[in-house]
């Protein structure tokens, strides 16, 4: 079952990702596609493609695909990346 099929709140899919309780399903994939990422995060792709250009998210080019490093995933919603905020 994907994270996104658990009817869960964008709250709870966050902490979730952030391997919050019940997480209990092995290791988590190295990569992740853009579009993955972005339901994952709950976030547009617009949004997305900024947070890789301007570094918060690492990627990977495999061939002519753009793969999302899953840890900066973490690391963002974890909030070690984030930039002090008001």
């Amino acid at each position: 079952m994907s994270i996104l099929s658990t009817g869960l709140g964008r709250d709870e899919r966050k902490a979730r990702l952030a391997g919050g309780a019940g997480t209990n399903r092995g290791p988590p994939p190295l990569t992740v596609s853009v579009n993955t990422a972005c339901r994952l995060l709950d976030v547009g792709p617009t949004t997305m493609w900024a947070m890789i250009a301007d570094g918060r998210v690492k990627s990977i080019k495999v061939g002519r695909k753009r793969l999302v490093v899953y840890t900066s995933l973490e690391a963002l919603v974890a909030g070690e990346d984030e930039e002090t905020t008001p």
